[in-house]
């Protein structure tokens, strides 16, 4: 059975290097279309990306779902996180109109196996809502955005990570349209207790938040006052 191809030239990397290794020897042993295989090709796609390999990060996923939709079929939640991953990729390599073809698709099939209310279609649902953004579909956008927050204080509740990260969003976009008093009111009651957690607690977003939010009130320089 063939296998991956098209990642060549990893440098000097012990990282890539052992990451490859991984993939190699989970597609001898199980085949290129088994989960093992697929999530160490998602781990070397990652780290391609976040090595500069960008264009091997995508050939390997593209490789990654080919497999996974012969084996798993199209909507399994394997073949869902690598198009996600996919998205993600594309969007930050200013591809923005196929990332958003992705996302939708990525959306569908959430809502599909896990319900819209569920953490992947919320948050799904709010990745859609910034690549839309980004293409200048402002109102769709917005719409999108707003309903994945109220949905997630609902359904998730106000700790739980998705929601705090929906919450910065919408504040933050309610502060670039100059409607400082809603991004204040979002940021009030939805994000502030991330300033007293334990940050060991927290999930890696939240923590991000925090810190952006302990620049913006300069919080450690209050505590110490």
């Amino acid at each position: 059975m063939p296998g991956f191809t098209r990642v060549y030239h990893l440098g000097d990397s012990e990282e890539l290097e052992g990451h490859l290794a991984t993939m190699r020897s989970c597609t001898e042993q199980f085949g290129p279309c088994h989960p093992r295989t697929l999530i160490a090709a998602k781990s070397l796609a990652l780290a391609l990306w976040h090595a500069g390999y960008t264009d091997q990060a995508i050939g390997l996923l593209d490789q990654a779902l080919d497999f996974s939709a012969s084996d798993l079929g199209h909507e399994h939640p394997l073949r869902v996180d690598l198009l996600s991953t996919l998205g993600e990729i594309l969007f930050e390599q200013r591809h923005l109109e196929q990332a958003q073809a992705i996302q939708q698709e990525v959306l569908g099939y959430c809502i599909r196996n896990s319900g819209p209310h569920h953490s992947s279609s919320l948050k799904a649902k709010g990745d859609l809502a910034a690549m839309l953004y980004q293409l200048g579909q402002d109102d769709e956008a917005s719409r999108l955005e707003q309903e994945a927050f109220e949905e997630a204080r609902i359904h998730l509740g106000k700790n739980h990570p998705v929601t705090s990260v929906l919450a910065w969003n919408r504040a933050m976009s309610y502060e670039r349209k100059g409607y400082l008093d809603f991004a204040q009111s979002i940021i009030v009651s939805e994000l502030v207790w991330l300033l007293v957690a334990d940050q060991s607690c927290l999930d890696p977003d939240q923590n991000t938040i925090r810190d952006l939010l302990e620049r913006r009130v300069n919080w450690a320089g209050a505590i110490e006052c």
